[in-house]
């Protein structure tokens, strides 16, 4: 008999006790043979742990490329002895990365300044040339999280979200087309803090009403200059609405539910995600986690519930088995993900598990 993780059950195995919620409803008795189904119903009644017969059948696993994949990413996340710093494949992305935004950087500014057309088709290959460099959306995300002290907040904040826009794509199963226009969207969604003095951008401190009043005017700015341009509305609308919010509490129009662009209602959520968990003159990066809990707090209301379940339970689900810090002070390694409170999952630490829903304890940061 061994306990086995309810995420790591797989078909044919075979429980080898009756198995019990946490209010002491039988769930499922003994010798119950696992399937998806009832894998589903431990899930949902919140059961981490069955008792299950040694020997039993595993049952299928991966497929040859989920396994590829898998040891692939394994490989890249090697630290101590290989760091992923000194990876071919991050090298790569790292030059692609810092000439996509140099060059978008000469050209928005050409663009704003002198009036010069967009090369959206450019723009556009140069920053798929970068996802493609990375190899897996979940290896973007975490090159990615070796980015944050780069200071130029517009450029690599735009680059950033369109990157987020273009992984967010595929969670939601769009089409190629589509998923080239959000990740366009992500790309232009700001260009209107170009018209934004230096000054309040990158203002060490709490911005003043006055200066505050004045960044928000960069949604109506970037669609002004979007809309010159004669690029696609949806690209316009991104640039904004990204700042609306579903429950009408957003700027600058006080929009609500289906009058906000589908495509602004997803790079809201890329937006927000990035713009917290990245490094500001102001303060350092949070944790993912202490993110998604905020999300979880008024999310619902704020953002449009399918693309915001979407896209957290894809983000908390690639820190799986992820080395993290609490906050008293431990580390551990994320075992279980709770799907009813996803900012707060099972961690294995040296002595025991500790499941974070049933405690303060929150995760400080990833290592």
């Amino acid at each position: 008999m061994a306990s086995v993780f309810t995420t790591q059950l797989k078909e044919g195995m075979v429980t080898s006790a009756d198995t019990f919620s946490d209010d002491g409803k039988l769930i499922l008795p003994k010798d119950t043979v696992i399937t998806n189904s009832v894998i589903n119903r431990l899930v949902k009644n919140d059961v981490i742990f069955v008792e299950i017969s040694e020997g039993a059948d595993d049952g299928p696993g991966l497929s040859a490329a989920a396994k590829d994949e898998a040891d692939d990413l394994i490989n890249l996340l090697k630290t101590e002895e290989n760091p992923i710093v000194e990876k071919p494949e991050y090298k790569k992305f790292l030059r692609r990365y810092d000439k996509n935004v140099s060059e978008m950087k000469d050209h928005l500014n050409d663009v704003v300044k002198k009036n010069a057309p967009l090369e959206v088709d450019t723009m556009l290959k140069n920053t798929m040339s970068i996802v493609h460099a990375a190899g897996s959306p979940l290896s973007v995300f975490t090159m990615m999280s070796t980015l944050k002290d780069y200071d130029d907040y517009t450029f690599n904040h735009s680059l950033n979200v369109s990157l987020i826009c273009n992984i967010f794509a595929g969670w939601l199963g769009l089409s190629e087309s589509d998923t080239e226009l959000i990740t366009t969207c992500g790309l232009l969604h700001d260009i209107g803090k170009l018209l934004i003095p230096d000054s309040i951008i990158t203002k060490p401190g709490k911005l003043t009403n006055e200066e505050f009043a004045v960044i928000k005017t960069h949604p109506k700015k970037g669609y002004e200059i979007l809309k010159k341009q004669n690029v696609d509305l949806h690209v316009q609308y991104a640039a904004l609405m990204h700042h609306e919010k579903m429950d009408g509490s957003g700027y600058p129009l006080g929009l609500s539910g289906d009058q906000i662009d589908w495509c602004a209602q997803i790079v809201t959520i890329a937006d927000i995600y990035e713009a917290l968990t990245a490094k500001r003159v102001y303060r350092g990066p949070l944790s993912p986690f202490t993110v998604i809990d905020m999300f979880e707090e008024d999310g619902l209301k704020k953002y449009n519930p399918r693309y915001l379940l979407t896209f957290l339970e894809h983000v908390v689900n690639s820190y799986m088995n992820c080395k993290v810090k609490l906050s008293n002070g431990e580390e551990g390694d994320i075992v279980f993900i709770n799907k009813v409170r996803m900012s707060k999952p099972m961690v294995k630490t040296k002595n025991s598990f500790l499941d974070l829903s049933k405690t303060d304890v929150k995760i400080e940061s990833v290592l």
